[in-house]
């Protein structure tokens, strides 16, 4: 295997490619939380405006449906802000890497 030394060029490209694919990943995931809340909203707004929250408690799956619900979207919020704070570090970390910096 050749020891072959990075060069800045590559550095900077390798981390911008790095920082893209993240940057996508928390739009995606944002959508994906947007989307599971409305989607959400909907079912409760259909259940409550017509009654059918009746058959879900009688069925006991109301509190359940309830739970799970405030668990994925507490979860997926909470993943959008893992990634911001990884991205963060990223950028950080792409600063403080010694290729980028200039000899003096």
């Amino acid at each position: 295997m050749e020891n072959k030394n990075t060069t800045w060029e590559e550095s900077v490209q390798r981390y911008q490619q790095l920082l893209d694919a993240l940057n996508q990943l928390v739009q995606d995931t944002s959508r994906l939380a947007g989307s599971y809340e409305k989607t959400n909203v909907d079912f409760a707004q259909l259940i409550y405006e017509n009654g059918l929250y009746e058959i879900m408690k009688k069925a006991d799956l109301l509190k359940e449906y309830e739970r799970a619900f405030e668990f994925m979207h507490y979860s997926l919020k909470g993943q959008v802000a893992q990634l911001q704070q990884f991205r963060n570090i990223l950028q950080h970390l792409s600063i403080k890497d010694p290729v980028n910096m200039p000899v003096n």
